[in-house]
């Protein structure tokens, strides 16, 4: 007789080779999420090491634009100064050239009368 207890099966289970598909489906899915993941980190890695990059790059084509803009505005200040000294040269000459011309300027006597 037994034990006495009447087992029923209420629900049904899963056969052995439906619980292994079932098991084979879920390790699908897990690996598919985790490759869906590491995708996603590295885009991410990738995007900030490009921005990084193009930071850097920016950065250093903005110092070197200065650098650039300074060494031209230095080269125009010289060539302005060297302009306006020239510039007062000649003046002096012209101003010294007409006191000298004056000066050695023979004058002439009127002997006629």
């Amino acid at each position: 007789m037994g034990d006495g207890f009447v087992h029923m099966r209420w629900l049904s289970s899963r056969s052995a080779w439906q619980d292994m598909e079932y098991h084979r489906a879920k390790r699908a899915e897990a690996i598919a999420q985790d490759q869906a993941n590491m995708d996603a980190v590295n885009s991410a890695m990738s995007s900030a090491l490009q921005n990084k990059i193009t930071i850097s790059s920016n950065n250093a084509a903005k110092a070197a634009l200065k650098r650039v803009q300074a060494a031209t505005k230095a080269k125009s200040d010289q060539t302005t100064k060297q302009i306006d000294d020239t510039l007062k040269l000649i003046d002096k000459t012209k101003a010294s050239a007409a006191t000298t011309t004056t000066a050695t300027t023979p004058t002439v006597l009127d002997t006629t009368a």
